[in-house]
């Protein structure tokens, strides 16, 4: 039991805001899970040769001899090998090692305020608040209902979320793309293609008392939104001050407003007085 166990302490972290990089307590899960516990420099160096692509030196036979040049290739990598090594280190370990490398990787990610996470041997972004109300990954969802005659947008959709989720995240890219997935799921359900989002989101609800026009002004304004910011859907004439957690929900809403659009083309949503299997929205 550790010291802060024994006697009730909390240690206080920092706020997980830190992305595209990583730490010296990071680097140091991954010195640990390469050389065994720092049992063995020459494992380490050939590890870690591996996962640069470098051809280990035929000279470097000994712990005694590797160990400068592992340390010099961990120093020498960038944030992005070092989180590409410890995925590829938790897919070849197995059992209780995998839950030890994830342990220590998340325990060194909240030490040093970055906003990763590993997850089943895989690094995500932070997002305590998307586990508590079980959002996470609910953009997902959208791809799902891409098929048929939906499959081409399903690939601009899939070109949102890789923007999203890569390393480095290209933010502005994920939004112009999960607007520009949106708009065309519009173009399809419109039978039109020169049908934009508003057209769509004006038709909604044709019969509604009123308080679906809110819910109608919202998509216009989603839609507003990527044709401001600066590279979302037109020049990048500034830099876009747009944080992850924006993006997002950009992102997570667009593709929510794609699997209800979906949903209510195919004749799933609401029932219509002519045809109940059939949704009246346009």
């Amino acid at each position: 039991m550790s010291f802060a166990d024994r006697f009730g302490y909390a240690r206080a972290e920092p706020s997980r805001t830190l992305v595209e990089c990583d730490s010296d307590a990071v680097r140091l899960v991954l010195w640990n899970v390469v050389s065994s516990g720092g049992k063995s420099s020459l494992a380490a160096y050939r590890a870690l040769c591996e996962h640069t692509q470098q051809l280990p030196d035929a000279n470097i036979w000994s712990d005694s001899y590797a160990d400068e040049s592992a340390r010099a290739i961990l120093d020498q990598m960038s944030w992005i090998d070092v989180y590409e090594a410890l995925e590829a280190e938790f897919s070849n370990a197995r059992g209780q090692a995998r839950s030890d490398i994830e342990r220590a990787a998340n325990r060194a990610l909240s030490r040093s305020g970055i906003a990763y996470e590993m997850r089943s041997g895989r690094f995500e972004f932070y997002e305590p608040a998307a586990d508590e109300f079980e959002t996470r990954h609910d953009e997902d969802e959208a791809l799902a209902s891409l098929t048929d005659e939906f499959e081409p947008v399903r690939k601009q959709y899939l070109n949102a979320l890789r923007n999203l989720r890569g390393k480095p995240a290209n933010l502005e890219g994920a939004v112009a793309d999960a607007i520009n997935a949106l708009e065309a799921v519009a173009k399809i359900v419109a039978s039109s293609p020169k049908a934009t989002l508003s057209d769509v989101a004006r038709n909604l609800f044709p019969d509604s008392p009123g308080y679906h026009a809110p819910l109608r002004q919202a998509i216009e304004k989603l839609y507003a939104y990527s044709n401001q910011l600066p590279g979302g859907r037109h020049g990048r004439y500034a830099e876009p001050d747009i944080a992850h957690a924006e993006t997002v929900m950009v992102v997570r809403t667009a593709g929510a407003i794609i699997t209800f659009l979906v949903t209510l083309h195919r004749g799933e949503g609401v029932e219509s007085s002519e045809d109940p299997r059939r949704a009246s929205w346009v």
